[in-house]
């Protein structure tokens, strides 16, 4: 049975409206304001609100100011109940996340037709996100055991022998695989700083309160990009493979946000082309932005697979030994997205990808 709030301070509509969908079988609430609505939703967690505008203490803007805070009442499906038809008050409704405006007086119909469609949108949108969730698990169980296996085998392994033919191992032995057992725990640390990154994410996206890294100066986009792409270049080995054109422009963003971003999409050029495939960087300024393109001549992904990309997700594993869990791209896009920016991407298969971020720009550097 569904459960649905009434917030009206007019007892005789507040009685109407229960009374009615009493009748149709709905598990009915009732508050007088939205000081009490909020105790009322955090005992019984309501599948609707339907909520008055005008009322004392606490107006209906108020409560959905407030419900939106918290992550588990933000999603509630909220109808506004009002008597102010302006067009002013409609828009202010709907930027505050309100799903309906229903206008006093409201006919009988009018009402039961707008709970169904909220109800049903809001069951569909369930089980869309559950449906994620449940995708979320599988690719998890299935790709992340395998990622931290891998590098713990490299350390273990190489660990192991040295110490049973530590006086027979000559130095250029030794090196060797010090070096994988580096280049193991290397992969194994991106491997766990990216996970807990994502989680971080996740809780930011669904949380107003909660923001990105704090800014200091703007930064200097050309120089971020160029300095994190000579890093990565080098160490595939492949300074030569790097190409060039880039404007600068200043960008109002935390330094440690923007090297993620260049560092998973840079690196990700990197890991699916080969040694001699050029990887181009561009960058060039549109109105109160700038724009910065990352092409490779990799293998590519055929653009159905684009579309699947995402935390956990590892495109053409069989074709392609992937090092990593699938989560720089989704970390790349969300940080980009939380700035205010947008990525979009290309591929085509043996053909490679091109990776496009757009990020807010200042006009000057400072």
């Amino acid at each position: 049975m569904k459960k649905i709030l009434i917030v009206e301070d007019d007892s005789a509509v507040r009685q109407n409206i229960q009374e009615l969908l009493d009748a149709e079988g709905y598990d009915v609430r009732v508050a007088k304001n939205g000081r009490e609505a909020i105790g009322v939703v955090g005992e019984v967690m309501p599948d609707l609100i339907m909520c008055d505008v005008m009322m004392p203490d606490l107006d209906g803007h108020g409560l959905l100011k407030e419900l939106s805070k918290d992550i588990h009442t933000a999603t509630i499906p909220f109808v506004f109940l009002t008597a102010r038809a302006d067009p002013t008050d409609l828009r202010e409704a709907m930027n505050l996340g309100a799903d309906d405006y229903i206008t006093k007086p409201f006919t009988r119909d009018v009402l039961l037709n707008a709970i169904s469609k909220r109800l049903d949108k809001s069951g569909k949108l369930g089980e869309k996100y559950e449906g994620h969730i449940d995708e979320l698990r599988t690719n998890i169980a299935v790709s992340l055991p395998h990622e931290l296996r891998t590098p713990l085998t490299g350390i273990m392994g190489f660990s192991e022998y040295l110490l049973d033919n530590l006086d027979s191992t000559s130095k250029e032995e030794l090196r060797e695989y010090l070096t994988h057992i580096y280049n193991s725990g290397k992969r194994l640390n991106r491997l766990v700083e990216n996970y807990i990154t994502y989680s971080e994410l996740q809780i930011k996206r669904f949380n107003p309160n909660l923001k990105l890294a704090p800014k200091s100066k703007p930064l200097s986009a050309m120089e971020y990009v160029v300095q994190v792409a000579n890093t990565v270049a080098i160490d595939y080995e492949r300074e030569d493979d790097l190409d060039f054109a880039l404007v600068d422009a200043a960008i109002p963003v935390a330094e440690r946000d923007f090297q993620k971003i260049a560092e998973e999409l840079i690196g990700n050029a990197f890991r699916f082309s080969r040694k001699g495939q050029k990887v181009h960087i561009s960058s060039r300024l549109t109105g109160e932005f700038i724009e910065i393109t990352i092409r490779d001549h990799g293998t590519g992904i055929s653009p159905q697979k684009v579309k699947t990309m995402g935390g956990f997700v590892q495109i053409d594993r069989d074709k392609n030994e992937q090092q990593g869990s699938g989560l720089g791209f989704t970390i790349a896009r969300q940080l980009v997205e939380l700035m205010g920016g947008y990525i979009t991407v290309e591929s085509k298969e043996n053909f490679g990808t091109i990776v496009v971020f757009t990020l807010p720009a200042l006009k000057n550097l400072v």
